[in-house]
């Protein structure tokens, strides 16, 4: 089972080096695509989020990618606010 954490604030795949640097969470939709790209093909695969949002365009970006997998699991561990709420909905629809 591939495993999928989303934390802190969701960032664009250009602005997450910042968050990198100052080892602060931060999740962009190219963690998510590597993620799934490192994960076999009919992999079940679990999403924990925990995160107040971010960039919206963002977290749309990562919906799209999670949406197109079979066998995703949604797991909100304490909050998946705005953008990330997003996301959350790919278990649901």
């Amino acid at each position: 089972m591939a495993v999928i954490d989303i934390r802190g604030d969701i960032v664009g795949n250009d602005d997450k080096w910042i968050y990198d640097w100052f080892d602060m969470d931060a999740t962009c939709p190219r963690d998510i695509t590597d993620a799934i790209n490192n994960a076999a093909e009919d992999e079940e695969i679990e999403v924990f989020i925990n995160s107040g949002g971010g960039s919206v365009m963002a977290g749309q970006e990562m919906y799209s990618a999670l949406k197109q997998k079979r066998n995703v699991t949604i797991i909100i561990q304490s909050m998946a606010g705005s953008a990330a709420g997003v996301v959350a909905t790919v278990s649901y629809t």
